[in-house]
């Protein structure tokens, strides 16, 4: 099992394996901060009770009022529910007021009332009870408790043999030096241990957590080797690409999916008509099995087929509307307080999502990949510049406007069982009509065009002008079929609203556009984004901007890999400033981009599942990246999400869970190789940050570099985590809030409910004339602060 981890990693890139050898970028990530896994001596111990109720205070003035002056304590009015856990199920409901359990109160000068429960329930066992009285309606109730544990099973996970053996770090060397090998063992066991909780509650497979990727069970182990993981994923989609074109980066993507096909079909590409409807012939045959036809019919008993094909709109469709923004499924279920309201909301979205996960599980994803990498193999600019040849000198249609769906330079139309073709000229062109193949020859053109059907494909390749693409899921939009857009060169401009740009929800969806300074905008779900599937974007060249609200510009959602790739340019990234954060609405607004990877947590409701991996990498130019909540090299939930910047003078600026950060079970990396950088966080927790059994890191190779945040930043740990910031070169300034240092450059903090701390870590190396706020900072020595946080700096300048 663990040798497969990176074999086909050989097959797509053969030279993946000496540059890693050699790669001192992640060999410096290794001998700086890896450390061991935490390995359980045999059984792993029984999972503890979980009672599942979020809380809050009110004064004891307001219980005496609800009380008619019986009771003069504080209360703890509940203003969350976990569906299905203990609480819930022994019926404590939303705005309960908790007065008393087992008789104590939950009064305490340090800790809230939700730490004070927790740290007894921790000394509890499964089917103990524990007595709750509440005041509900206004009158004071006893309710007992019976405690119920969570689902554990063992995840099975490979590990990458190009990383090699444990290190012998800095890090570990450090920890031992400072005495601090039991703090972060207990961090790196608990981590370890979340590894196999099946958090959902309401099942939609016959498997735990059936859409797990292999990247992040590995990180749940191997949580330091967050920079060196996402630094090899990344190498090999451009190593892929490189070497096998776009059908190269679907099959990298794939493989960190599970879902790579174990036989490609091999089939010349064609070059005559004839041999093009041939091809894509085939490319049905792979895309009708993958959505549930048998390519034997006999061979099978058919009943999930039929029952797929015939749902297959519909669950494309409610797949691709649970991220929709402006209607939010979970909003309307969270926002409801009457609680009785509420649980029949909730009961209906669980039936919805266990419906929906559950038929998207039963697709052949290896099948659509298939299918997806086979047509990729026509957007290879040599074989479309030469197939494109043959229809060069041929005389336009007469009369073109009698061709359905164009007007315009018309060359050739054609119909088969797989749809319509049409061949455009070089003059400027107008798509409207529902095509599975267009091959425009050139000139300024404009495509308003329907999306692609569920089940089916679209090919567009335009050789050339000034292009418009236009309309709600226009262009490469793979929402349950595959939908591939070329454009060779022009200045162009995208205009999508949601999925669209490069976008795969049970699906592959690919936008390539090889010259021009382009202008793409959309709303959400796009740019590189992915939902059980692939999404992919790649600009060749150009100085380019990408806009978009949400959800995008390398974002991965549930068992996806969406990947923004470009390749060279002075580029601008803007994701967000249209949603507001409910918890800062005035403030502070909810982007999910910019190297993104999300999952669904259960929390309005008892169905959940793993994330998936956002890539946003970008290989030369000097770049602007501006974003708010979530994003920059973020993730959310059992996810992986990477920011790579390969080259050039930066600049980031973003909000909270940002530039390197792991959020709830989940993993992020935000990644720099050269240039003087400029990284603002004006919120908190950014800039090599975890929460939550979580890892998180910025590392930024080279250059004079300035960091900027509020608090909680520039490797902070929270909440039983490890986070970094490793800058290892240039002349550098970390500024932060002068009342939170000890939570910033280098900070960590102690969870009494969870017997655990968080480590933090702040490394600066090169010997460079170097700044900080905060003063415990001293050259040469690792300084270790009191809420388990290291500071270090390797020097100053040597003297001329």
């Amino acid at each position: 099992m663990r040798i497969l981890f990176l074999l086909p990693l050989f097959f797509f890139a053969n030279t993946i394996l000496a540059q890693v050898s050699t790669d001192s970028l992640i060999n410096h990530s290794l001998n700086m901060v890896d450390y061991p896994p935490y390995e359980p001596p045999g059984t792993p111990s029984p999972m503890l009770p979980r009672l599942g109720i979020y809380m809050r205070d009110i004064p004891a003035d307001s219980v005496r009022k609800l009380t008619q002056g019986r009771d003069s304590i504080k209360g703890s009015p509940i203003w969350h529910v976990a569906p299905h856990w203990s609480a819930d199920e022994s019926g404590l409901m939303l705005g309960d007021i908790v007065l008393r359990v087992d008789g104590r109160t939950l009064a305490d000068s340090v800790y809230g009332p939700d730490d004070i429960l927790n740290t007894r329930v921790r000394e509890k066992k499964p089917g103990d009870i524990m007595n709750f009285q509440i005041i509900r309606d206004k009158v004071v109730r006893e309710i007992p408790v019976k405690l119920l544990t969570g689902k554990r099973s063992k995840i099975e996970y490979s590990k990458p043999p190009e990383l090699g053996p444990i290190r012998n770090s800095w890090l570990q060397k450090t920890i031992t030096e400072k005495g601090l090998n039991g703090w972060a063992d207990t961090i790196a066991k608990q981590i370890a241990n979340n590894a196999d909780v099946d958090f959902c509650d309401k099942p939609f497979a016959d498997r735990p957590s059936p859409f797990r990727l292999n990247a992040v069970t590995y990180l749940d182990h191997y949580p330091l080797r967050i920079g060196a993981l996402s630094r090899l994923i990344d190498q090999s989609v451009w190593d892929s690409l490189d070497n096998q074109g776009l059908a190269g980066a679907i099959g990298a993507a794939a493989f960190q999916l599970g879902v790579l096909p174990k036989n490609q079909p091999k089939i010349a590409t064609p070059k005559t008509v004839d041999e093009l409807d041939k091809y894509f012939y085939q490319v049905q045959v792979l895309l009708d099995h993958g959505y549930g036809l048998p390519i034997q019919s006999d061979d099978q008993d058919d009943t999930i087929g039929a029952y797929l094909r015939s749902h297959l709109d519909s669950l494309s469709h409610g797949l691709s509307e649970l991220l929709n923004t402006d209607t939010n499924w979970e909003d309307s279920v969270g926002s409801v307080t009457e609680p009785i309201r509420q649980l029949k909301l909730r009961n209906d979205a669980e039936n919805l999502l266990t419906g929906l996960l559950g038929d998207a599980d039963k697709v052949h994803l290896a099948d659509i990949v298939a299918a997806a990498r086979m047509l990729a193999k026509l957007a290879d600019t040599t074989w479309l510049r030469n197939f494109s040849a043959q229809f060069m000198n041929q005389k336009q249609l007469k009369p073109a406007t009698n061709v359905l769906g164009v007007e315009g330079d018309i060359v050739f139309i054609w119909s088969s069982k797989e749809g319509n073709f049409v061949i455009g000229g070089t003059g400027p062109n107008h798509y409207t009509g529902d095509f599975a193949f267009i091959l425009d020859l050139g000139g300024d053109d404009i495509y308003d065009m329907p999306p692609c059907k569920p089940g089916h494909f679209r090919l567009i390749a335009d050789m050339g002008g000034n292009d418009i693409y236009r309309g709600e899921q226009c262009a490469a939009s793979g929402i349950g079929c595959i939908d591939i857009l070329i454009d060779l060169a022009g200045n162009d401009v995208y205009q999508g609203t949601r999925w669209s740009q490069g976008a795969g929800c049970l699906g592959v969806g690919i936008l390539a556009d090889y010259g021009g300074d382009d202008i793409y905008t959309s709303h959400w779900c796009s740019q590189g984004a992915a939902f059980l599937g692939i999404g992919l974007l790649y600009d060749h060249s150009g100085s380019d901007h990408y806009q978009s609200d949400v959800y995008s510009q390398g974002f991965g959602y549930a068992k996806g890999f969406g990947m923004l790739l470009d390749r060279s340019g002075n580029d601008s990234y803007r994701a967000g400033w249209k949603y507001p954060d409910d918890r800062w609405p005035n403030r502070a607004h909810v982007s999910m981009s910019q190297g993104f990877g999300f999952g669904m947590r259960p929390w309005s409701t008892g169905v959940g599942t793993d994330g998936g991996i956002g890539l946003l990498s970008d290989k030369q130019g000097d770049d602007v990246y501006d974003a708010d909540y979530f994003s920059q090299g973020g993730s959310y939930w059992y996810a992986l999400g990477i920011l790579h910047d390969w080259q050039g003078a930066d600049r980031y600026s973003a909000g909270q869970y940002s530039q390197g950060s792991g959020i709830h079970l989940s993993f992020g990396a935000l990644l720099d190789d050269a240039g003087d950088d400029s990284y603002d966080g004006y919120a908190w927790l950014e800039q090599g940050n975890a929460h939550d059994w979580s890892s998180g890191c910025l590392e930024d190779y080279s250059g004079n570099d300035t960091y900027r945040s509020s608090g909680a930043s520039q490797g902070c740990g929270f909440f039983v985590s490890f986070a970094y910031l490793l800058d290892s070169h240039g002349d550098d300034r970390y500024y932060c809030k002068q009342s939170d240092t000890s939570n910033t450059q280098g900070g960590g903090n102690f969870i009494q409910p969870r017997h655990s701390g968080s480590l933090g870590i702040l490394m600066d190396l090169g010997k460079g004339d170097d700044w900080y706020l905060d003063n415990r900072m001293k050259p040469g020595e690792a300084v270790l602060k009191s809420q388990k946080g290291i500071g270090y700096d390797d020097g100053n300048p040597e003297k001329k």
